[in-house]
């Protein structure tokens, strides 16, 4: 495991790098070019947590980047290079560049220096460059300070960085929530004019709204948020949104039941599937809503639902803290009539069928 010590000093940051970053920097070096860690390696390690990537920047082209990992004996992978990325051996590093053009891809990028590059990123926290060989943080927006004074500040002006790609505005609401923090005036204040994601893909949407509840320290804040912003409508469009959100709740597909369990199931069911959600989670989410519309004529058909779920029993016990304990009942019962009992007394076809799930109503409501 790759492990992190606090920080040092105003910019001095000792940070222990896997290995083969190491010696990619050595062999960038050596070729008379720079490496750097960037963006969340960075400011996970400040915050004292351990990255589980390492995103790396550099002043060589593309074909530079391919050139030197060869001589290391580095695999490398075109992901992008005409935007100026190379994967090396499982490491993406990016050329400094200028983004051309709107959203998540560019229509094309020009190459600068490290001041260029960071006018394209997005917050400041996110900005933080590391310098392998000095072992410094080299910050150039203001960054290392946002971070102590958990302030989330947009690089340059927020709303020309939020037109690039609207999915930023969720990002600053995720990460005021993650640090524990808030927005800075003229950030908050370009959301609140602008909150609108459109143009962006119900899957990118989908992804960043999850990672925001897995990730945000305070999911509470995090969704209070996204109400004051009024963000919930290009979440969930047409969909009633419960505003007692809860804080407690980590695990995605409960919290997203609990902010949608004012709609019927049906609705939610043709809605998720709408908005790119995978099949088990659509399954999942609509089963927890279910189970509290229950009535106990269903007991069969929602017993035969659940046996499709990969629900476990920590999250039907976390929605039951939220909608009532006597879902447990529900969830515990086993179905157990079987269709020679309805044949024996001389059911046939569709009254087996009938007569089965009368069977089991009858027993849920006996225990």
């Amino acid at each position: 495991m790759i492990r992190l010590t606090t920080l040092l000093a105003e910019s001095k940051l000792k940070l222990n790098i896997p290995p083969d970053i190491k010696n990619l920097h050595k062999l960038f070096k050596q070729n008379g070019k720079q490496l750097y860690v960037v963006g969340g390696a960075v400011r996970d390690a400040i915050l004292g947590k351990t990255p589980k990537d390492f995103d790396l920047t550099t002043d060589a082209k593309p074909e530079e980047v391919e050139a030197i990992a060869k001589q290391g004996g580095y695999k490398t992978v075109d992901v992008g290079k005409s935007f100026g990325v190379v994967v090396v051996n499982g490491h993406e590093i990016a050329t400094f560049r200028k983004d051309i053009g709107k959203g998540r891809r560019p229509d094309a990028v020009d190459y600068t220096d490290i001041k260029g590059d960071v006018k394209r990123r997005d917050l400041t926290i996110n900005a933080l460059f590391y310098d392998l060989g000095r072992e410094e943080i080299v910050d150039l927006v203001g960054g290392l300070s946002d971070i102590k004074k958990k302030k989330i500040r947009t690089v340059g002006d927020p709303k020309q960085r939020f037109d690039e790609d609207p999915l930023r505005k969720m990002r600053a609401v995720r990460f005021a929530a993650t640090v524990g923090g808030s927005m800075s005036k003229d950030t908050w204040n370009a959301l609140r004019q602008s909150p609108s994601l459109k143009g962006i893909s119900s899957e990118r949407i989908r992804d960043e709204f999850i990672k925001g509840i897995l990730k945000a320290g305070l999911v509470g804040a995090y969704l209070k948020m996204l109400t004051k912003l009024g963000m919930w409508k290009d979440i969930f469009p047409g969909l009633i949104i419960n505003q007692k959100h809860n804080n407690k709740i980590k695990d995605y597909k409960v919290q997203i039941a609990n902010t949608l369990k004012g709609n019927p199931s049906d609705k939610v069911l043709s809605k998720l599937k709408s908005l790119s959600y995978t099949v088990q989670e659509v399954r999942d989410i609509v089963h927890l809503i279910k189970l509290k519309e229950f009535s106990s004529k269903d007991i069969y058909i929602i017993k035969k639902e659940q046996a499709v779920t990969k629900l476990k029993p920590q999250q039907i016990k976390m929605w039951a803290s939220i909608v009532g304990k006597n879902i447990l009942k529900i969830w515990k019962f086993k179905l157990s009539v079987q269709s020679k009992e309805a044949i024996s007394q001389g059911y046939k076809g569709k009254q087996i069928g009938d007569y089965i799930k009368q069977r089991e109503t009858e027993l849920f409501d006996s225990k």
